[in-house]
């Protein structure tokens, strides 16, 4: 007896042409994967390993390592050390970077940092905190101890010391005046080694070193000054609103200047200044000034009337 169906069509199978098309998606998935994977072992440059005090503001897998305004890096994670004193932050190295692994490489995190009249990091508060490096030239290394702050670049420049009873407003990157002009900076601050006073130390840039002299005076030209007079009555003033708030120093040379001073030269930082101190007017020449500047006859005569 015959069991198939009478008078019921066969189902006849077919293969499209076009089939072949679909196995295109999964051979891409795949080629884009291997793509990928081949990419990070061709590309990838060292793992380095650098050692925090502090990685506030860094994030795994989603901050970076910038040089001269071009990722170099990715930071891929962050723990704490086994002493517990320190983070460890590991960073993957492009392979166009892997140069950066030497000794002498310096890393530190750059943060946003707003004072009045100076502003740095600004984008930070945009992409968040990222990485830097000042390279070095040593041998291969791997491991790097980061530094908590940018590092003071050497730079020709004349290192003064001053020394004051207190600090009051003065911090670092607050500015040195000669005559309302911004010629330096303060680099640190610390207490003496006896700690009754504190030790202020100032750079001084190169083209205008030959300002200081050994008779030159130094005060703190931060804050408010208050000054009461006989006939003049109550006075208020304060140098400028940048050092109202993050502090300043200013110096003055007297018309008989002696001789310039070399670095470690040692000053007493006063607190309070002298009219005859912001009147003088010594003839200083600096190296810097064009020639054309040098001719009198090309200068107006502020003493004329």
């Amino acid at each position: 007896m015959n069991d198939e169906p009478l008078g019921l069509p066969k189902a006849k199978i077919e293969k499209s042409r076009l089939s072949w098309v679909l196995w295109l998606v999964p051979i891409a998935a795949g080629l884009l994967c291997v793509w990928y994977v081949g990419h990070d072992i061709v590309f990838a440059g060292p793992t380095i390993t650098i050692f925090f005090q502090s990685a506030d503001g860094l994030q795994e897998q989603n901050s970076f390592l910038q040089y001269r305004g071009v990722t170099i890096g990715e930071v891929k994670s962050l723990k704490l050390a086994q002493d517990r004193q320190r983070v460890v932050v590991t960073v993957q190295l492009d392979a166009s970077a892997a140069s950066i692994a030497q000794q002498g490489s310096v890393f530190w995190i750059v943060r946003p940092e707003l004072k009045l009249g100076s502003v740095s990091g600004l984008r930070t508060i945009v992409s968040g905190d990222y990485l830097t490096v000042q390279p070095g030239n040593g041998t291969r290394t791997n491991q790097f101890i980061g530094a908590e702050q940018e590092p003071i670049e050497p730079i020709q420049a004349l290192d003064i010391l001053l020394l004051a009873p207190k600090l009051g407003s003065l911090q670092p990157k607050s500015p040195v005046f000669y005559r309302d002009i911004q010629v330096g900076e303060v680099v640190d601050c610390r207490l003496s080694d006896n700690a009754r006073e504190v030790v202020v130390r100032a750079r001084i840039a190169e083209e205008y070193a030959p300002l200081v002299r050994q008779n030159s005076i130094f005060w703190n030209a931060g804050g408010i000054n208050f000054h009461v007079g006989l006939f003049s009555g109550a006075n208020i003033s304060a140098e400028s609103a940048q050092t109202l708030l993050s502090g300043g120093i200013e110096f003055a040379t007297p018309p008989d200047f002696q001789a310039v001073v070399t670095n470690g030269a040692i000053f007493v930082l006063n607190e309070i200044v002298k009219d005859e101190w912001q009147k003088w007017s010594p003839a200083i020449p600096l190296h810097f000034v064009p020639a054309a500047m040098k001719n009198k006859s090309a200068l107006p005569n502020f003493d004329s009337k």
